[in-house]
């Protein structure tokens, strides 16, 4: 069976800016009850918030079941992370190239994790580089100081996503999977 997630991930953030920015979305969601303010041992790396009585409000078709899970937090992740899936592929801005990465992905990745911000990546097609953090596509990574992890959720609304984009002032990118 496993677990599905489904990360917003916060592009354009500093490790300074990140606790606050969690802070606020946090405090946000409570207000507006789609999540419970307690922390429990509601996902699978951490704890999260359960869903609260207006979880519905954030998916784009509303699901009961998520309600019946062990597994079904919201966990908001602060500090430097990878946020990926199984089978990456991305596209290239330039030239429209689709491609699942490979080693040169995955080391520019661990150069990112190790605090190289400014770590660029080329198109394999095309050959032009670009930041590494900007990459995206039909299921890309996302590597950020801050991310938020729904466990178990059905679709997130493209308008909740919206929303708490706006919330943080920021772009934001979507990863999921399923374990």
């Amino acid at each position: 069976m496993g677990d599905f997630y489904q990360n917003i991930v916060v592009r354009d953030v500093s490790a300074e800016d990140a606790p606050r920015l969690a802070a606020k979305v946090r405090d946000w969601l409570v207000a507006r009850r789609i999540i419970e303010p307690e922390l429990s041992d509601c996902s699978l790396s951490g704890l999260g918030h359960r869903p609260g009585p207006e979880y519905a409000l954030a998916q784009e078709i509303p699901s009961e079941h998520v309600l019946h899970l062990a597994t079904n937090g919201l966990q908001i992740e602060v500090g430097r992370r990878v946020f990926h899936n199984l089978q990456p592929e991305l596209t290239c801005r330039v030239c429209g190239a689709r491609f699942e990465p490979g080693d040169d992905y995955h080391d520019a990745v661990s150069t990112w994790f190790e605090g190289d911000d400014a770590v660029s990546f080329a198109c394999p097609a095309c050959h032009v580089s670009g930041r590494l953090t900007d990459w995206d596509g039909e299921s890309p990574w996302g590597l950020s100081e801050l991310g938020f992890t729904f466990w178990n959720w059905s679709t997130l609304s493209e308008r909740f996503i919206r929303e708490l984009s706006e919330q943080l002032g920021r772009r934001t990118l979507i990863v999921r999977d399923k374990l």
